[in-house]
């Protein structure tokens, strides 16, 4: 498991495909973040839920990057807790 500290550079709301159709942005269950870490942009895209639809641009957060039988797995969450209201 790998821990790395970076700023969100970009949200946006990846295309998704099911059954062969590309689903409306409005339709899809999924949130992406792009995320400068060092000298990279690491692409997270995960299923939206309360805890990642707080993360917006210029946040810094925190990507754990973990392989598991050979799939990498990548998670997101604000460094410190950092939240708006």
């Amino acid at each position: 498991m790998e821990k790395r500290q970076g700023k969100v550079i970009e949200v946006f709301i990846p295309e998704e495909i099911v059954n062969g159709r590309k689903l409306d942005t409005m339709d899809s269950k999924k949130i992406g973040f792009k995320v400068q870490v060092e000298d990279k942009i690491i692409e997270v895209i995960q299923e939206q839920d309360e805890h990642n639809s707080n993360i917006m641009k210029n946040d810094n957060v925190i990507i754990t990057i973990q392989n598991i039988s050979g799939k990498e797995f990548i998670d997101i969450e604000l460094l410190d807790g950092d939240m708006y209201e």
